[in-house]
């Protein structure tokens, strides 16, 4: 396999019932900055503007406006915003065909200000340009034959990124899964775990991608012992080894609240107190924890030359809410709220990406519950301080955001609806300063 391809960047600059939940402080109140604010720099570069296609992932699998033309079909119909949307999101504008497939995803992505591009898989429907993925190891088993037409498509999805100026920032995909790491029971990779590893970096460089990963922790947070997340730093150490060493492409780990759980790193201790309310209970015996988190405990075993993360912004903010006590090693029941702005400003070049996902407080008291629910980005119904997180992590402009919604797409009901919050989350990149 060629591992010496290019991998050039670019650096270029629901219905009416969904639409009013967007009204709370006039349509214009978080899209266009204040004098005082606008004064402030850019905290988030034209070049750094991105997405992940989870939030439009409606979008690759619907046949496109010009797949339905070509086969006499009506497209799929829908709102985009009229001509003052974003500024005043209840501008549904007229009913129109809505893009398919990646082209004209990547297409309307570009024009609404995106620059990077995260990917959620790689797969549209088939009859859109540039057809489906294929399956790069059909029945487990990468062949020279199945491995050649998936760097093929590798190469029309790099035309169609470069045809709009757009960088693949990254991927949440295919790891291996049957290896625990060189410390762990049989912690040899397969073979077949090694071929299709080698096959999706060299997909990934084909896409000109400066990381690889996974949407997930890097391992159950289930767990909070210390001995799985030491192995699964050994793990991605590992990976690492092969990915930046032979390709020049860092994997990482995604993660969610659970993750910034406390670590149960210490000696077994009688706890008589509820964790969250602090209401006494029958004693019990726990294992004591000394504040770290789990992730700080991943962080600590990498080499941070070769492993960096992804940090989901928003679970991030929902961990603040879940996990603000421990059990300390005398059974202590201590206070102990999560930061994520200095969880990420102390070592903060080791979260290289982020998801940039916004979110509304609710009613729900600390400890109860998310906490959040997810708005589009700069919603003016956003409970996340993005401003003060972007300004106190350091190596300004340096990270790599990109706008994450759940709940975006819209179904039947609003079939424009995750292209429209696309369109005012990346304003509210935009517009964010500091």
């Amino acid at each position: 396999m060629s591992k010496n391809l290019s991998r050039r960047r670019f650096i270029t600059g629901a219905g009416l019932t969904a639409a009013a939940a967007f009204t709370p402080l006039g349509p214009a109140a978080v899209f266009s900055p204040t004098g005082a604010s606008a004064a402030n720099g850019r905290l988030i570069p034209n070049p750094k503007i991105g997405t992940i296609t989870y939030s439009q992932r409606d979008v690759p699998t619907r046949l496109g406006i010009a797949a339905s033309a070509a086969l006499g079909v009506a497209p799929t119909m829908g709102y985009l915003g009229g001509p003052d949307f974003p500024h005043d999101p209840t501008d549904l504008g007229p009913l129109v065909p809505l893009p398919g497939g990646w082209l004209e995803l990547f297409e309307f992505l570009a024009k609404a200000g995106f620059r990077q591009i995260e990917f959620a898989g790689y797969g549209q429907h088939a009859s859109n340009p540039g057809g489906n993925a294929p399956n790069p190891a059909p029945g487990g088993t990468t062949t020279a034959e199945s491995r050649a037409a998936y760097l093929a498509y590798a190469r029309t999805l790099r035309g169609f990124l470069d045809s709009f100026g757009l960088e693949a920032i990254g991927n949440h995909g295919y790891v291996p899964n049957t290896w625990n790491g060189p410390n762990s029971a049989g912690g040899a990779m397969t073979t077949e775990d090694y071929n299709r590893l080698q096959t999706e970096l060299e997909f990934a460089s084909i896409l000109g991608m400066p990381f690889m990963g996974t949407g997930n922790d890097p391992t159950s947070p289930n767990n909070r012992n210390i001995e799985p997340w030491t192995i699964a730093g050994e793990k991605w150490n590992a990976l690492n080894e092969i990915s930046v060493k032979q390709w020049g492409i860092q994997m990482y780990t995604h993660n969610h609240a659970p993750a910034y759980h406390f670590l149960q790193d210490g000696p077994m201790v009688t706890v008589t107190q509820d964790r969250i309310t602090g209401a006494p209970i029958t004693p019990r015996q726990v294992r004591g924890e000394s504040g770290k988190r789990l992730m700080q405990q991943y962080l600590d075993v990498t080499d941070p030359k070769l492993v960096v993360i992804e940090m989901d912004v928003y679970w991030a903010h929902v961990a603040r809410h879940q996990h603000r006590w421990r059990y300390d090693w005398n059974g202590n029941r201590v206070e102990d709220i999560f930061d994520p702005t200095a969880q990420v400003a102390k070592q903060t070049k080791r979260y290289a990406l982020f998801h940039a996902k916004d979110g509304d407080a609710t009613t729900q008291p600390a400890g109860v519950g998310d906490g959040y629910s997810m708005i589009p980005f700069g919603d003016p119904r956003s409970d996340i301080n993005y401003s003060g997180f972007f300004r106190g992590i350091g190596a300004k402009g340096w990270h790599n955001p990109n706008y994450e919604q759940d709940n975006a797409p819209g179904g039947n009901a609003d079939p424009g609806q995750s292209l429209r919050f696309s369109k005012i989350s990346a304003a509210g990149m935009a517009g964010l300063r500091g």
